[in-house]
């Protein structure tokens, strides 16, 4: 059995995921800069960190009509391994550009959870006849997760887009979804204040880290426990989860929490609060778990909140500052800004190494 991992979302009380492997960070919708000459989905680029980044809405690109962006939608951005067509049609003259595009962002209203589809639980879309095919198959298939059943996006015919020039003006008289030509702005629908934040989130993304080469960047996943910012590097995450099908554990450690039913496999659930000094929370339908591999056996570690996926310099890493030095530094490797706040970087290595963590079960 083959398992996947996929990045979870909704978009307009839909719920779709991608696979984790085209996906390079997640960042707010920042303000778009509108350009010409490109398709309708496509609502603008942003400057992230020197590069130029086209953002898509993913809405309209599915064929449905533009709807009001928010402050709270984000845009994941995603790798274009294969970059994107350009097509010339004309008098019987084909030719065929491919555009350096390497990136490509996503606009979606929620990104949710961390999750791992076998392949053996995608199944092929049910409506896939060519009478009622409106787009090229962007969703690949459709899987189960608990309750709910998630679209998985196929990012490659996502970005499979070929833009041929019209042979004549007839073929230009179809409605665009929304006129570029008439508006200025991204987002019209927008008050002053939106503005504002949409402003300020992409002049943060022009300055942060210029110069800097991504691969020198530690992505690290940051997270809320008992109101302490937490943050751990992605790669030691397998997933995240919300905590359902959860059950005590009579006789076992305080750290101990439970155990969760997570897609028919039984996982072992982890306070770490006490590891870190910090006041235990209550575990609530709104609770998260991250899931990490432990000596070849998964660990769910409970987390009020998931916060961010964000890139962090070697330089902004510094020693844990007195204002969250009570966390136990054992288990922490530095801190970093996050926001306003400083966020502690645990080292999850040494917290899943931690001799306590395996139950005695002799009596």
């Amino acid at each position: 059995m083959t398992n996947q991992s996929f990045l979870a979302f909704t978009l307009h009380g839909l719920l779709m995921a991608i696979d984790v492997k085209v996906v390079r960070e997640i960042i707010w919708l920042p303000e778009l800069t509108m350009i010409e000459e490109c398709p309708a989905c496509i609502t603008g680029v942003i400057n992230l960190r020197g590069k130029i980044v086209p953002v898509m809405d993913l809405n309209i690109r599915f064929g449905h009509a533009h709807q009001r962006y928010s402050c709270a939608d984000r845009v994941i951005v995603l790798e274009v391994s294969e970059g994107i067509s350009v097509v010339a049609d004309q008098q019987a003259l084909h030719s065929t550009i491919r555009s350096p595009i390497e990136l490509m962002g996503i606009i979606v209203n929620e990104v949710l959870d961390l999750i791992v589809i076998p392949e053996e639980n995608i199944e092929l879309p049910p409506f896939k006849s060519r009478e009622l095919q409106i787009h090229p198959n962007f969703v690949r298939g459709e899987a189960k997760a608990g309750e709910e059943i998630i679209m998985v996006i196929d990012p490659g015919k996502l970005f499979d887009m070929e833009f041929r020039i019209p042979e004549s003006e007839s073929e230009m008289d179809g409605p665009e979804i929304i006129p570029q030509s008439v508006i200025s702005y991204f987002c019209p629908e927008a008050d002053r204040k939106e503005k504002e934040v949409f402003h300020s989130r992409a002049i943060n993304l022009q300055q942060l880290f210029i110069g800097e080469d991504s691969k020198s960047l530690m992505p690290v996943v940051a997270m809320s426990l008992n109101s302490e910012c937490i943050c751990v590097e992605l790669e030691s995450v397998r997933e995240f989860a919300k905590i359902r099908n959860f059950t005590l554990v009579p006789c076992c450690p305080q750290h101990i929490a439970g155990n969760m039913n997570l897609r028919g496999n039984v996982l072992t659930m982890v306070d770490i609060s006490g590891l870190l000094n910090v006041q235990a929370g209550k575990i609530s339908a709104s609770t998260k778990v991250v899931v990490a591999d432990s000596g070849g056996f998964p660990v769910g570690v409970i987390v009020d909140e998931i916060l961010d996926v964000v890139y962090l310099r070697t330089q902004d890493i510094v020693q844990v500052p007195s204002s969250i030095r009570a966390i136990n530094e054992k288990f922490v490797k530095g801190a970093a800004p996050y926001g306003s706040r400083m966020m502690a970087i645990l080292d999850f290595n040494e917290i899943l190494a931690w001799d306590g963590l395996i139950v005695d079960e002799e009596v």
